[in-house]
């Protein structure tokens, strides 16, 4: 069957509703099913991040006799400071000394000068050294205590110099985790929309740091708003094949299937990570409402009852609420509602307001938008009672914010560099600070979703 021309107008149409044409209002009522009663979550309320005082050692590269070693040893080195950099839960020793300060400071396995290093600074150490273990190159990667004087971690990683940034993302994660208790996002992935013709859009997925572009879908048609899944493997997404549906593939086997195929547009999928809930919205009743289907089920379930557009729901971490784009107030803004439909309260008020998406746990009290300002849209947060509203960026046209799964960067796109129409992929942490293009080696991309910790 050929790719039906009547649903990209389909599309465009409600491209434009979400742009602000104004709806009629009426009140909603709620579905005749509910989902399941939430858990009770504390919520905090602070944003401040433990920070640990910790310096990187040169790995040593003495113990493997391949003649790029030293490099791979530099290579190696240079993706984790890269990585713990990032991570923002470190005060990096490295990023104001020379590395020609630990010249004379031992790292060496049961040699390691602790009162040297503790000169820098730092409170941890870390240090490796490459060696072999039947010819297959590996990195062992210690981390020290230096107020303690002890090792407090130790894993040997085997080298595969193709795959050698994934294995200093692995070892970064490592060490987030290991010292400050929390998931690291260098194993972490974004999703996003690509032009691969003046008509066609494709599924691409890249590296946290913008290495690895790997191609997902290959219809030859349109590909719109990707999803993860909860557990990191298969991907959600509108694709106009044959209509506007909703289908989901799987990252491994490229395998593809149906999520939700009938009359209408079907788009913005989102997962609860509580009990596995898939909310999107669709058009197949007449007006785009949101629906959800619980796992194991296909007939979805309706949640809002509204002659206006309701659409781009999106959980929040406990599953108790979702937040979601609505035009029943004229032009678009950011509702809440709880998961059982009830409880509705309006969250924007100015403007026109799109793309709500939750700060995920720990946190879980603001949410990103886009947010047009002075006649450009921009990405804005806000907090969940209201309160708060800021505008993260300010340099060209910025849309489409998600955010990485620890709840400390933002993704973006940004035609700053580009011009108009010509978006790119953009990271920021969570307060705005530092925004640095992500997609080095081409542009056109829109859509970016972060995915969760995959390792």
């Amino acid at each position: 069957m050929k790719f039906r021309r009547p649903s990209w107008f389909l599309w465009q149409l409600i491209l434009i509703l979400i742009a602000g044409l104004p709806r009629t209002t009426t009140a909603q009522r709620p579905p005749s099913s509910g989902l399941p009663a939430g858990e009770v979550h504390l919520r905090i309320t602070t944003s401040r991040v433990q920070k640990y005082k910790i310096v990187v050692a040169p790995i040593l590269a003495e113990g493997l006799s391949i003649t790029d070693s030293p490099e791979l040893a530099t290579r190696i080195r240079e993706i984790l400071l890269a990585d713990l950099d990032y991570s923002l839960r470190f005060d990096l020793i490295n990023r104001r000394t020379d590395d020609m300060a630990f010249i004379s400071l031992s790292s060496a396995k049961d040699k390691v000068h602790f009162e040297g290093w503790k000169t820098t600074g730092a409170d941890y150490l870390v240090a490796g050294s490459l060696f072999a273990i039947d010819r297959q190159p590996m990195v062992d990667i210690r981390v020290y205590d230096l107020s303690l004087k002890e090792l407090v971690f130790l894993k040997n990683y085997p080298l595969e110099v193709p795959r050698l940034r994934r294995v200093a993302h692995r070892i970064s994660d490592d060490i987030v985790l290991n010292v400050t208790g929390e998931k690291g996002v260098a194993g972490t992935r974004i999703a996003f929309v690509r032009p691969t013709s003046s008509q066609n859009s494709e599924l691409f997925y890249i590296d946290y740091d913008g290495y690895n572009l790997v191609a997902v879908t290959a219809d030859s048609s349109i590909a719109k708003m990707p999803a993860w899944h909860p557990d990191g493997s298969q991907l959600a997404y509108t694709s106009f094949k044959w209509d506007a549906d909703l289908y989901l593939i799987d990252l491994e086997s490229h395998s593809s299937r149906p999520l939700h195929a009938v009359k209408g547009v079907d788009m913005a999928a989102n997962w609860c990570d509580r009990n596995g809930f898939l909310i999107f919205s669709s058009g197949f009743l007449g007006d785009q409402e949101i629906f959800y289907l619980p796992p194991g089920e296909s007939k979805p379930l309706r949640l809002t009852f509204s002659h206006a557009m309701d659409t781009e729901p999106f959980w929040s971490p406990s599953g108790d609420e979702l937040a979601f784009m609505s035009t029943r107030a004229g032009n678009p803004h950011i509702f809440i509602m709880g998961a059982d439909g009830l409880n509705l309260r309006r969250l924007t008020f100015e403007s026109r307001n799109t793309t709500p998406r939750w700060r995920p746990r720990p946190y879980g009290d603001k949410i990103v938008m886009t947010s047009e300002i002075k006649g450009v849209f921009q990405v804005a947060i806000i907090d969940i009672n209201g309160d708060n509203f800021i505008q993260l960026t300010t340099e060209g046209e910025n849309r489409d914010p998600s955010w990485s799964p620890d709840g400390l960067h933002i993704a973006f796109v940004s035609n700053r560099r580009g011009g108009p129409g010509n978006f790119e992929i953009f990271t920021m942490d969570w307060d705005g600070s530092l925004q640095r293009p992500l997609t080095k080696r081409f542009r056109s991309a829109r859509a970016p979703a972060w995915s969760p910790f995959l390792e």
